[in-house]
């Protein structure tokens, strides 16, 4: 969710550190290029704070509706499906010693009870990202025998037996690890974009540096 007071904390922080920036390196610039270095500098590290910023907001917004669509799924398929075999009882993994075959089946179960985002009136992509995505991704996984196990475990609750909230919950730990790993990637990117920016700068300055030292 977006938050005015936090972008304009996050303003003054890229402005300052720009300014800090070139008080500290681009002063060292060549006269020419120095009027240009500073304003290129605020420009950098403020669109970098924030669009940290804007990453940040964005994930925490994503994950909250993540949650919040999954408690209405769960909700939903209870309240519409109660008299569903799955729904009421689950699929108790130590009776069954990990068959893969009836996981499979209740996971395919599962599947056909599941609205569609206009039944849930939820937003389609992310219905997407929550249901859609992690559903084939569980069952690309149990395709995997010596990795089943482990994988199933993470969708059964306590007891280990695979229900639907327990389903629903390792979905939705699963939207969200993919949420959090998508905005480590483009942090990662803007970070290494920054540390280019800088060693260029340290380059020239190094550079100028030497020049009046002739």
């Amino acid at each position: 969710m977006f938050n005015g007071i936090l972008a304009i904390i996050f303003t003054i922080l890229g402005i300052s550190i720009g300014i800090f920036y070139n008080k500290f390196v681009i002063k060292d610039y060549p006269d020419y290029k120095r009027k240009f270095g500073y304003f290129i500098t605020i420009i950098v590290f403020l669109t970098f704070i924030l669009m940290l910023f804007g990453i940040i907001s964005i994930k925490s917004s994503v994950n909250s509706t993540i949650m919040g669509y999954s408690t209405d799924l769960d909700h939903y398929i209870k309240v519409n499906f109660p008299d569903n075999e799955f729904v009421r009882n689950g699929l108790d993994l130590k009776e069954i010693n990990n068959d893969l075959s009836q996981i499979n089946n209740s996971v395919n179960e599962l599947k056909t009870i599941l609205p569609t985002s206009t039944e849930l009136g939820v937003n389609k992509l992310l219905y997407e990202l929550v249901v859609d995505y992690a559903i084939k991704d569980l069952q690309k996984r149990l395709t995997v025998v010596n990795y089943s196990a482990k994988m199933i475990n993470s969708f059964s609750d306590r007891n280990n037996v695979l229900t639907v909230s327990s389903i629903i919950n390792g979905l939705q730990t699963n939207a969200k690890k993919l949420v959090n790993m998508v905005s480590l990637i483009i942090i990662g990117i803007l970070v290494l974009i920054l540390l280019i920016y800088i060693i260029f700068t340290l380059s020239i300055v190094k550079r100028e540096r030497k020049y009046k030292k002739l």
